[in-house]
C-alpha cells in the first residue's frame, strides 16, 4: 500500500483505490486548451489519498501525467496562449 505524508498535518496518507470513480475522474482541465482541441483533450486525472490523522482528501497527479501538463503549459506559455 502507498503511503505519503500529509502536507496538512504530517500524518499519514493513503493512496485510493482508483482514479476513475468519483469526482476525480474529472479534476481538471488545462485552462489554454480551448475550442475543439481543449473539448477532445479531455481531462487530468488524479488519484485521492484520504489522510488518516486529518481526514483531508487530497487528489494527486501522477509524475507522467504531471511533466505531460507542465510540457503542454510551457508550449502555450511560449506560443502565447496562456
Amino acid at each position: 500500500m502507498e503511503t505519503k505524508k500529509c502536507p496538512f498535518c504530517g500524518g499519514v496518507m493513503v493512496k485510493g483505490k482508483s482514479p476513475q470513480e468519483g469526482y476525480s475522474l474529472y479534476f481538471w482541465k488545462a485552462p489554454w486548451k480551448k475550442d475543439l482541441k481543449g473539448a477532445i483533450s479531455g481531462t487530468v486525472k488524479a488519484y485521492p489519498w484520504l489522510c488518516l490523522d486529518c481526514g483531508a482528501v487530497i487528489p494527486y497527479v501522477e509524475e507522467r501525467e504531471l511533466q505531460k501538463v507542465r510540457a503542454e503549459y510551457e508550449e502555450a506559455r511560449l506560443g502565447g496562449g496562456v
